[in-house]
Protein backbone atom coordinates (compact mmCIF):
# COMPACT_ATOMS: atom_id res chain seq x y z
CA UNK A 1 0.00 0.00 0.00
CA UNK A 2 1.45 3.44 -0.49
CA UNK A 3 1.86 5.88 1.89
CA UNK A 4 0.83 9.58 1.64
CA UNK A 5 3.78 11.71 2.66
CA UNK A 6 2.32 13.87 4.96
CA UNK A 7 1.29 11.00 6.74
CA UNK A 8 4.66 9.70 7.17
CA UNK A 9 5.49 12.81 8.09
CA UNK A 10 3.07 13.31 10.48
CA UNK A 11 4.15 9.63 11.82
CA UNK A 12 7.72 10.75 12.73
CA UNK A 13 6.86 13.91 14.08
CA UNK A 14 4.49 12.02 16.90
CA UNK A 15 7.14 9.78 17.35
CA UNK A 16 9.67 12.49 18.01
CA UNK A 17 7.18 14.57 20.27
CA UNK A 18 7.32 11.34 22.40
CA UNK A 19 10.32 10.31 22.65
CA UNK A 20 10.62 14.11 23.53
CA UNK A 21 8.42 13.65 26.25
CA UNK A 22 9.72 10.62 27.29
CA UNK A 23 13.05 12.19 27.82
CA UNK A 24 12.03 14.71 29.88
CA UNK A 25 10.87 12.20 32.70
CA UNK A 26 14.18 10.62 32.70
CA UNK A 27 16.92 11.08 35.28
CA UNK A 28 20.69 11.27 34.46
CA UNK A 29 23.35 8.50 35.02
CA UNK A 30 26.62 10.19 36.46
CA UNK A 31 29.73 8.91 36.11
CA UNK A 32 32.73 9.50 38.87
CA UNK A 33 36.78 8.40 38.66
CA UNK A 34 38.03 8.32 42.02
CA UNK A 35 41.32 5.94 43.36
CA UNK A 36 39.56 3.27 44.18
CA UNK A 37 37.60 2.89 40.22
CA UNK A 38 34.82 4.48 39.21
CA UNK A 39 31.68 5.20 40.99
CA UNK A 40 28.24 5.10 38.53
CA UNK A 41 24.67 6.88 40.17
CA UNK A 42 21.72 7.66 39.21
CA UNK A 43 18.78 9.58 41.18
CA UNK A 44 16.46 6.61 39.62
CA UNK A 45 14.07 4.90 42.39
CA UNK A 46 12.41 2.89 39.80
CA UNK A 47 13.62 0.80 37.36
CA UNK A 48 17.46 0.33 37.42
CA UNK A 49 19.02 1.73 34.47
CA UNK A 50 22.95 0.89 35.50
CA UNK A 51 24.22 -2.74 34.57
CA UNK A 52 27.48 -4.43 34.68
CA UNK A 53 28.12 -5.96 30.99
CA UNK A 54 31.45 -7.55 31.52
CA UNK A 55 34.50 -6.98 33.97
CA UNK A 56 35.14 -3.23 33.12
CA UNK A 57 32.32 -2.50 31.31
CA UNK A 58 28.58 -0.71 32.79
CA UNK A 59 25.90 0.45 31.29
CA UNK A 60 23.99 3.23 32.09
CA UNK A 61 20.82 4.77 30.38
CA UNK A 62 17.42 6.24 29.73
CA UNK A 63 14.47 5.16 27.66
CA UNK A 64 12.27 1.95 27.77
CA UNK A 65 12.98 -0.43 29.91
CA UNK A 66 12.22 -3.29 27.39
CA UNK A 67 14.86 -1.67 24.92
CA UNK A 68 17.36 -1.18 27.77
CA UNK A 69 17.21 -4.81 28.59
CA UNK A 70 17.45 -6.19 24.62
CA UNK A 71 20.66 -3.39 24.35
CA UNK A 72 22.18 -5.09 27.91
CA UNK A 73 21.74 -8.54 26.47
CA UNK A 74 22.61 -8.00 23.17
CA UNK A 75 26.40 -6.36 24.64
CA UNK A 76 26.43 -9.04 27.18
CA UNK A 77 26.18 -11.60 24.22
CA UNK A 78 29.06 -10.07 22.14
CA UNK A 79 31.08 -9.43 25.29
CA UNK A 80 31.24 -12.71 26.12
CA UNK A 81 31.57 -14.64 23.08
CA UNK A 82 34.79 -11.75 22.64
CA UNK A 83 36.32 -12.50 25.52
CA UNK A 84 36.17 -16.52 24.99
CA UNK A 85 37.57 -15.90 21.45
CA UNK A 86 40.50 -13.27 22.39
CA UNK A 87 41.22 -12.67 25.79
CA UNK A 88 38.64 -11.07 28.38
CA UNK A 89 41.65 -7.66 27.61
CA UNK A 90 40.36 -6.83 24.56
CA UNK A 91 36.81 -6.78 24.94
CA UNK A 92 36.14 -2.92 25.25
CA UNK A 93 33.45 -0.68 24.70
CA UNK A 94 35.40 0.21 21.16
CA UNK A 95 35.18 -3.20 20.45
CA UNK A 96 31.26 -4.06 21.56
CA UNK A 97 30.00 -0.84 19.37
Amino acid sequence: MYEEPYRWVEAVGNRRQYLDDQFKQGSPVVALTYDGGILLTTVSKGTPKLYEIYDRLALGGMGHPTDLEKLRFSLLEMAHVEGFNRSPSDVTGSRLV
